[in-house]
C-alpha cells in the first residue's frame, strides 16, 4: 500500500519538524521547555566561552552547543513498511540528557506530538489515494 518513496519524503518532513521542536524552540519530546542550567554553565553558554561553541545556541536552553548532535540526526533508513530516524555518532548524549532530565526522546513518547500528528495526517492522507474509488475495504489495526 505505501511506497518507498512516500516513506523517504515523511521521514525528511518529520526529521524537520522534530529538530524544530528540540532545538528551535527549546521544548522537550513532552512539549515543555527544557529548565535553566546550573548559574555558571548557563552564564558560560549564554557568553559564548564554551569550548567549540556555535554562535547561534548561546542565548536557548536547547540541547546543544556544537552543531553536532543536531546534524547527526537523520534519517536513518527506509522501506515501504516505515521509516527509522537517529543519530548515528552521538546517540549516547540522549540518554545522557534523559538521565538529567532533559528529554530527547523516550520508550513511552519517541517524537512530539506535532510530529506524531503529521505523520497520521499523512498516512491517512496516503490511504485514501491510493485506495480504489468505490470499492469496500477491511483495514485491521493493531492486533
Amino acid at each position: 500500500m505505501f511506497s518507498k518513496k512516500f516513506f523517504d519524503r515523511l521521514g525528511k518532513k518529520i526529521i524537520k519538524m522534530y529538530k524544530a521542536h528540540i532545538f528551535d524552540r527549546a521544548k522537550d519530546v513532552k512539549g515543555n521547555g527544557f529548565r535553566g542550567y546550573s548559574q555558571k554553565y548557563g552564564e558560560m553558554k549564554r557568553a559564548g566561552a564554551l569550548s567549540g561553541q556555535f554562535s547561534d545556541t548561546t542565548g536557548t536552553t536547547a540541547p546543544m552547543v556544537r552543531k553536532d548532535f543536531y546534524n547527526d540526526l537523520k534519517l536513518r533508513k527506509s522501506s515501504a513498511t516505515g521509516f527509522v530516524l537517529g543519530w548515528d555518532s552521538y546517540g549516547n548524549r540522549v540518554n545522557y540528557l534523559g538521565d538529567m532530565n532533559r528529554l530527547i526522546t523516550t520508550d513511552d513518547q519517541p517524537l512530539d506530538k506535532d510530529s506524531i500528528n503529521e505523520i497520521n495526517r499523512q498516512v491517512l492522507r496516503e490511504i485514501v489515494r491510493v485506495m480504489p474509488k468505490h470499492k469496500h475495504h477491511k483495514i485491521v489495526l493493531g492486533k
